[in-house]
């Protein structure tokens, strides 16, 4: 590996690839497709990645190609999955309701062009419940997840 912003890029595109729905907190509405240019830190958790549904509403990304960083994290319970940099993320609905939390969905077009599939509300609710009953997390890595 050289060093610099590619050796994290490469470092993490060896790691197992995760498919499903990851978590932002929000303070927008995404309207137009953009391509990231550096990973993308997300959480499979939504309490974690809205700091306590601090966020006034929630991405939700549907990823083809995040690499899930948990376990190897000196914060595992932030359950991280990281977006590759060449992942397009585009706006596949507007902000609505889920539960009683706004919630806009996304969807990940992979570097190679895989495009991820699109999630109901009843998917999202029943993603979406474990992190509406849980109590309440440390928040390790304020703006992380969230950036207010």
């Amino acid at each position: 590996m050289t060093d610099g912003p590619g050796r994290l890029e490469d470092a993490l595109a060896k790691l197992p690839i995760f498919r499903g729905v990851v978590w932002r907190g929000a303070g927008f509405e995404l309207t137009t497709p953009f391509t990231l240019q550096a990973p993308l830190p997300t959480s499979k958790d939504a309490r974690v990645a809205s700091e306590n549904f601090r966020a006034p509403s929630l991405h939700a990304i549907v990823s083809v190609s995040g690499r899930e960083i948990g376990p190897l994290s000196r914060h595992p319970a932030e359950a991280e999955v990281a977006l590759l940099p060449g992942s397009t993320l585009t706006p596949a609905t507007g902000v609505h309701l889920v539960e009683g939390f706004s919630v806009q969905v996304v969807r990940e077009v992979s570097p190679s062009g895989e495009i991820a599939p699109m999630v109901s509300d009843d998917d999202l609710a029943l993603i979406l419940e474990p992190a509406r009953f849980a109590p309440r997390v440390d928040i390790t890595s304020p703006g992380r997840f969230f950036v207010e």
